[in-house]
């Protein structure tokens, strides 16, 4: 099982149970959602790579929800398109809770996952998300 793999780090911790099947639902990739923004991009190894890759397929496969994202509105993208992935699963999560992202929420959660994310250095990051998008979605 991929929980196995990271019962001890910190990262993990709060991680969902894998649902059963494989096959996720609206509720577990919100909880799923709601832990992987706490966390880096980086966190759990496997297992936030496949919490990452379920809830992504659930969003692209979902009639209820409904990402949309121009990266010339996100210039951060451009440099760092691994936070291509925090974006649309802030604003899937938000669709699914019927919340409406304030743009500088969604930049301040992108700033506290690059900071979390020892891959990434929030010093070279930060100023591209000083340049806020010009809409959300």
């Amino acid at each position: 099982m991929l929980l196995t793999a990271c019962l001890f780090c910190w990262g993990c911790q709060g991680v969902p149970a894998w649902p059963e099947s494989g096959v996720a639902d609206a509720g577990w990739v919100e909880t799923a959602i709601a832990w992987r923004l706490q966390t880096g991009l980086d966190a759990c190894g496997e297992t936030g790579k496949a919490v990452d890759a379920l809830t992504l397929e659930w969003i692209a496969a979902s009639p209820k929800v409904r990402v949309e994202i121009t990266t010339n509105e996100w210039p951060v993208l451009r440099h760092y398109p691994e936070l291509k992935t925090p974006l649309i699963q802030a604003l899937a999560w938000g669709e699914l809770q019927g919340v409406e992202w304030d743009k500088e929420a969604l930049v301040k959660l992108l700033r506290k996952v690059v900071r979390k994310t020892d891959g990434l250095k929030s010093s070279r990051v930060r100023p591209y998300l000083k340049q806020t998008p010009t809409r959300t979605s």
